[in-house]
This record gives C-alpha cells, sequence and structure tokens, in this order.
C-alpha cells in the first residue's frame, strides 16, 4: 500500500488552476512517516547553524556556510520574503515525533507560470542514510506536481555527487546533460549533471519509490 501521504494529494491540475497565486498565507506542514516538511521558525537557527558548520554537508552546495547563527537566522527570514513573493518556498525537514530540525528542502527558481521549479536538499550528516532524503524528496515532489500543479522540476547536482544524483534518479529524474564549468565552490568551478521530472513521470515513478521507501545510501545534498 501507498504511504498516507501521497494518498491524501490530490491529483495534479492540468488546467489554468495552476497560474493563479498561490501563496497568500503560509506553506502547509507537510507529513511522512520520518519527517515533516514545515516552514523555517527562528528557533530552528541554532541547530541549522551547527549542521552547516559541517565542512562534508556544505561541500556541494551553493552556498558557504554561516559564520554566526545570526546569519542563520537572516536566512530564515529571507526564506519568508521569498516565499511572499512565490519565488521559492523553504521548508525545515523536521522529525515526525520531536520536530527537531534536520535540514533543508526546497523549491527555486519557481515560475508559476510555466510551472517549473528547481528542487535542493541537505541534510545533516547523521541523518544520511536512513531514508529521509527520500522522503522528503518525495513529499516536496508531490506538493509540486499536486497542489501547485507544476509541469518540471529540475535538479543540478554536481557530477562528483554522486550518491545524491543517484537518489534523484531513483526518484524518476532524468539525466539530461551537462552543465560544464556552472558551479563555483571554494573558487573552483565545477560540472553539473542536469536532471529533470516531468509531472507524468512523476506520478508513475512515486508509486514505485513510495513502494520501496527505506533507509538507503543517500550523500549530503544536492545544491
Amino acid at each position: 500500500p501507498e504511504p498516507p501521504f501521497l494518498d491524501s494529494l490530490p491529483p495534479t491540475p492540468y488546467t489554468s488552476e495552476r497560474f493563479r497565486p498561490l501563496m497568500d498565507n503560509r506553506l502547509p506542514s507537510l507529513a511522512g512517516h520520518r519527517v515533516v516538511l514545515r516552514e523555517p521558525r527562528a528557533a530552528d537557527a541554532d541547530r541549522l547553524f551547527a549542521y552547516t558548520s559541517d565542512p562534508q554537508v556544505t561541500r556541494f552546495l551553493a552556498f558557504d556556510a554561516p559564520r554566526s547563527v545570526g546569519e542563520s537566522l537572516r536566512f530564515i527570514s529571507r526564506a519568508e520574503a521569498l516565499r511572499a513573493s512565490d519565488a521559492e518556498y523553504v521548508f525545515t525537514i523536521a522529525d515526525s515525533l520531536t520536530d527537531e530540525p534536520l535540514g533543508v528542502t526546497g523549491l527555486r527558481h519557481l515560475d508559476l507560470m510555466m510551472g517549473t521549479a528547481q528542487i535542493g536538499t541537505w541534510l545533516r550528516r547523521a541523518s544520511w542514510g536512513a531514508g529521509v532524503n527520500p522522503e522528503a524528496k518525495l513529499l516536496l515532489l508531490a506538493y509540486a506536481f499536486g497542489p501547485l500543479g507544476l509541469h518540471r522540476i529540475e535538479a543540478r547536482i554536481a557530477v562528483e555527487n554522486g550518491r545524491s544524483r543517484n537518489a534523484f534518479v531513483k526518484l524518476g529524474g532524468r539525466f539530461e546533460g551537462t552543465l560544464r564549468e556552472s558551479f563555483r565552490k571554494n573558487g573552483v568551478l565545477l560540472d553539473q549533471g542536469l536532471y529533470a521530472i516531468l509531472a507524468p513521470e512523476w506520478h508513475l515513478a512515486a508509486r514505485l519509490t513510495a513502494a520501496r521507501l527505506g533507509p538507503g545510501a543517500e550523500g549530503p545534498g544536492d545544491g
């Protein structure tokens, strides 16, 4: 049987409904078995700062590690402003039992008129390999292709980040090409793989992925 969080989501609307303004208020909470995706809170800042102080967590991410809890608080404030303008939807990945923050996921470069966005996720190292990454992405993709009515989700993942590339492919993502020297990290230009999943592909892949969801190999994040 499919997890209840997939059963409760409506099918993707292929109508003009997806072009209306969507975020007049707050983001919804998206509940799975292991995790809940919810809006970031100021109380999350201490732990998010601690996690992003680990260079293995931020190795392939498109931001430099914050230098203080204050910078993590500014990230949370910025996420709220971006949500209010429908530019980016950022969620804290929280433990479903304790509400402890485990990482962050979100949709950026969001274009509601075109029905497109880019997905990015990172997790604290202690949660790698525990099934958190695939469930968080399942929840976010189900929201994107269901209530938001998006048609295409992209992921740009460093070529060296094999575990995150494999994780997205398992969710139905398809490799579309290499973006040469498209990403600068610590002064070094890196190639990225461009992956994407379309709404019709997602509805098929989601059922297969949900059926096998469990602990598996996963890495620090995909940007």
